[in-house]
This record gives C-alpha cells, sequence and structure tokens, in this order.
C-alpha cells in the first residue's frame, strides 16, 4: 500500500491546495493527515472541509484539542494562544463536530501513526533526538511509526541491539528491515526547519521506502489572511523565513 502523509496544517488553505494538485499526479491507496489542522493560518474551516472530504486517516493534535478546549493551555507562547481563541470563535458547528470525533493516536494498516509521540500521545511530548527514543521505541505498536509536531522532518532507528541511529531525512530514504523507525513528517502549513517550502512523504510499504517531498505555495496570499484576519503579524512573517 502507498500513503501519502502529512502533518500540521494549521488552517493553511494554499499549501493544502498546493498539495491537493500535487497529490493528483502520485500514485496512492489512501492519505493521512497526523493532526493540528488549525490554528495559526486563517482558513480553518476550508482546510477542515477538505481534508474531511479527501482523507482516509486522519488524527487530532495539540491545537485541535485546545481549540475543542480538552487540552491544557499554559504552554502554548501568546501568538498561539491568541490564535488558538480566535480559531475557536472561527469553527462552524460542523467544523467542530468533526475535530471531535478524532484521535491523537491510531494503529492501522500495520503502522503507527500519532500526531506527537507514541509515548503518552495526548500529552504531546516532543520528540527532537535520539535521547527522545528512548521513551518511544518500547510503546511503538507497529515497526514503523509516522508524527508530525515539532514541525521538522526527522528519522529516528532502533537497530536490534537497541542503538538508536538520528538523521534529517531527504528524498528517499530505505527503510532497514531489521529496524523500528519514528519518522517525522515535518510541517505542510508551517515548516520550521529554515526551509519555508512545505513537506509531506510518500510511504510505499510493500518496497520500504519513506520519500520526502516540498514544494513551492502562495506563501504571500496566505500571509496576507493572517494579517486581514487581525492574527498576530508574526505568524505571518515566520511563513517566509521557515521558523
Amino acid at each position: 500500500m502507498k500513503f501519502l502523509i502529512f502533518s500540521d496544517v494549521h488552517s493553511n488553505l494554499e499549501a493544502l491546495r498546493a498539495f491537493e494538485e500535487l497529490a493528483e499526479g502520485i500514485e496512492h491507496d489512501k492519505k493521512v493527515c497526523l493532526g493540528d489542522l488549525v490554528g495559526y493560518c486563517a482558513d480553518p474551516n476550508p482546510c477542515l472541509n477538505w481534508i474531511r472530504e479527501h482523507v482516509d486517516i486522519v488524527l487530532a493534535g495539540n491545537h485541535d484539542y485546545a481549540a475543542l478546549g480538552k487540552t491544557d493551555l499554559s504552554y502554548f507562547n501568546p501568538y498561539a494562544l491568541e490564535s488558538c481563541h480566535w480559531t475557536r470563535k472561527a469553527l462552524t458547528k460542523k467544523s467542530v463536530r468533526f475535530l471531535s470525533s478524532l484521535p491523537a493516536d491510531l494503529v492501522a494498516n500495520g503502522v503507527h501513526w500519532t500526531h506527537a509521540s507514541p509515548h503518552e500521545p495526548e500529552e504531546w511530548h516532543y520528540i527532537l533526538s535520539r535521547i527522545d527514543g528512548k521513551d518511544n521505541f518500547p510503546e511503538m505498536q507497529a515497526p514503523v511509526c509516522f508524527f508530525g509536531h515539532t514541525h521538522q522532518p526527522l528519522v529516528l532507528e532502533e537497530d536490534s541491539g537497541g542503538g538508536i541511529a538520528e538523521f534529517i531525512p531527504k528524498g528517499k530514504v530505505p527503510l532497514k528491515k531489521n529496524c523500528r523507525t519514528l519518522i517525522n513528517v515535518g510541517s505542510l502549513g508551517q515548516p520550521r526547519d529554515g526551509d519555508p517550502r512545505p513537506v509531506f512523504v510518500l510511504y510505499d510499504q510493500e518496497a520500504g521506502v519513506v520519500e520526502f517531498h516540498r514544494f513551492e505555495y502562495d506563501i504571500a496570499l496566505t500571509q496576507k489572511k493572517i494579517r486581514k484576519k487581525g492574527l498576530p503579524r508574526y505568524l505571518a512573517d515566520r511563513l517566509s523565513q521557515g521558523m
């Protein structure tokens, strides 16, 4: 089976539409979204409508839970907090129902899917390096786990002896059969790895290969919408910096 996997859309409709065009030309069986559908950008409802209609497996992230009042906001920075309050007011009843139906963690099709981490998935832990792998590899319920949350692509591999390798992926990444693998797919709506281009992956399960894709989109239009809605200007400015 072939999966198109993306995460952290954050209400960025222009990035989502550009992804939609690319997806039409890529052979795949299912689309997967790993959460944080809303927050930061200005189009939560159109993004949720498209994801509900076109994506086969959908998870919720911490910003989705926050918009529903289902998680603690004390760790949110001022920009995230202001965006959350704005998003709560903007969401339609249909959008609220959809978000409320989504899990933060799921095992399906022989893959562990999660927004933040296999370890305590609703506590929103960050997996940033091999150090974080120690808590998470034991919690994996499949040989491969895809996640998002940090907005930064990352691959961690644990071999049969418990050794953990860490690298930043580009292009095609063959999965090692004797390893368990944690794969961060990066962000579609707000990249933070110094590259403003959104990222998604194609996972060919039969071939055991994950391919990372980057693409261009209309950043200027997304920024204009953020400013027009009165959201913090920083949320617009950071998009062109990939930070």
